[in-house]
Order: structure tokens, then C-alpha cells, then sequence
């Protein structure tokens, strides 16, 4: 009788630290913004529903609560830098908009990207971060250089590839107008070899890149990165070409 009170014990103290912890997992993720119509002149690139139209691991992106999301574990974790692909034809000139919350880890969304073969789902190209913290909101360029921009700066590649920075803004201050745990919106506008990010409508990171590798059209992709365990989602993702 005494070791079925203790087993009776212990499964109520389980259960209940199970749905505490439960509840604490969903605190903890901020609630998604409402679905969004396309802006004038701009077509949805997510259904709110589906994966239709991307490409990726099963194992890592799935639609959760209307939103795209990306996520690794212990068990599951990520073994490189890799993308849930959008499968339409490559965009040269541009403005993509998309809502975004990363509540661990690291992501971004890459554009004029093209495939790399050396990894399934990879990808090279321009990168706009996602990472709370510093690198929020820096121009990454995979293949193209790595860390471009740091936030608040404009850089430029001449012909030969030299780079020059110049600082429109400060990082600091420029943080404050994001919300680093919870939902914020990009815009990422491309005209030419011309590059500027924005967050929540404040301009993060610009870039200039006149070298031959500069890709003139790719694709875009949304980051899954390896390392500790991650927990990202995207929702309203809507395009306008030039």
C-alpha cells in the first residue's frame, strides 16, 4: 500500500511538473502576428498553411501556429548551415518583406542565393540575419565574404574587391527598435548591386558590391543553423519585383 501511495506520488508530481513545463514552453513563445494581405504590388510567398512552394528537411521545418518554423533539438541537431529553399524562378531587383521571431539560435534569410551542391538544402548568397543579440540585422554573405555589414555600417566592394565601410548608424541605438526575443518584420530591398536591410523600418545594414562574383538573380532561403539548439518562425513573407 505504501510503495503503490509513493507510485501514485510520483506520477501526479510528473504530470503535473509536465504540464508546468508545457505551459512554460508556451509562454515562452510570443505570439505570432495576424495573417497579413499582400501589400500593393507584392505576391505571399506562404500560405499560412503549407510548405507549398519551399523545399527542406522534414526533419527541421514543419507549420506550426501559422508560421513557418524552424527548429533543432539535442536529438535533432542541425549538421550545418541549411535552408528551406523557395522553389520560384530566380529574382534579380527586389523587396521582400517577411515577420519574423527567433526565440534560440540563429537564422537569417539568404537572397540572390544559389545553390551549393556540396550540401543538401545549402545555399551561398547575401544573408540577412537572425540572431538576437549583435549580428541582428548584419549583412552575411555566404561564399560572398562572410560578415559584410556589421549593423549600422555601409559597405562597398570595388572591382577588385577591396572593402570600404562607412557608419550611417549606430548599432546600439539602432538595437532599440528591435525586438530581440520576439516578432519583428525585415525588408530587404536589392537594385542592382545594391543591397539595404531593414528592421521594423529602421535600416540596419546596406551594401554596395561591384566584384564579378556578385550574383545578379538567385533564390531565397530561410536559415537553419547548426550549433545549440534553435527555435525560429516566419510568417507573412510577401514579394515585389522590380
Amino acid at each position: 500500500m505504501r510503495f503503490l501511495l509513493r507510485s501514485t506520488l510520483r506520477v501526479l508530481t510528473l504530470a503535473f511538473f509536465g504540464v508546468a513545463f508545457s505551459n512554460m514552453l508556451f509562454a515562452e513563445t510570443p505570439t505570432p502576428p495576424p495573417a497579413k494581405d499582400a501589400p500593393e504590388g507584392f505576391v505571399s510567398l506562404f500560405d499560412g498553411k503549407s510548405l507549398d512552394g519551399w523545399k527542406g528537411s522534414e526533419k527541421f521545418w514543419s507549420v506550426e501556429n501559422g508560421c513557418i518554423t524552424g527548429k533543432s533539438s539535442e536529438e535533432t541537431p542541425v549538421p550545418y548551415s541549411a535552408f528551406l529553399v523557395w522553389q520560384g524562378e530566380p529574382v534579380g531587383d527586389f523587396t521582400l518583406i517577411a515577420d519574423f521571431c527567433i526565440t534560440s539560435g540563429n537564422s537569417g534569410i539568404e537572397y540572390r542565393a544559389w545553390s551549393d551542391p556540396a550540401r543538401e538544402f545549402g545555399l551561398n548568397g547575401y544573408q540577412a540575419d537572425i540572431c538576437p543579440g549583435d549580428i541582428m540585422g548584419i549583412l552575411y554573405g555566404e561564399a560572398l565574404g562572410e560578415i559584410v555589414a556589421q549593423r549600422g555600417e555601409a559597405a562597398r566592394f570595388d572591382k577588385d574587391g577591396k572593402k570600404t565601410i562607412q557608419k550611417f548608424g549606430d548599432a546600439q541605438e539602432i538595437a532599440k527598435s528591435i525586438n530581440m526575443n520576439g516578432w519583428n518584420t525585415y525588408r530587404i530591398e536589392a537594385r542592382g548591386n545594391k543591397f539595404v536591410e531593414y528592421i521594423n523600418g529602421v535600416k540596419t545594414s546596406e551594401l554596395v558590391d561591384e566584384r564579378d562574383v556578385s550574383p545578379t538573380k538567385g533564390t531565397f532561403g530561410l536559415q537553419i543553423h547548426p550549433g545549440p539548439p534553435m527555435f525560429v518562425q516566419y510568417k507573412n513573407i510577401f514579394l515585389k519585383k522590380d
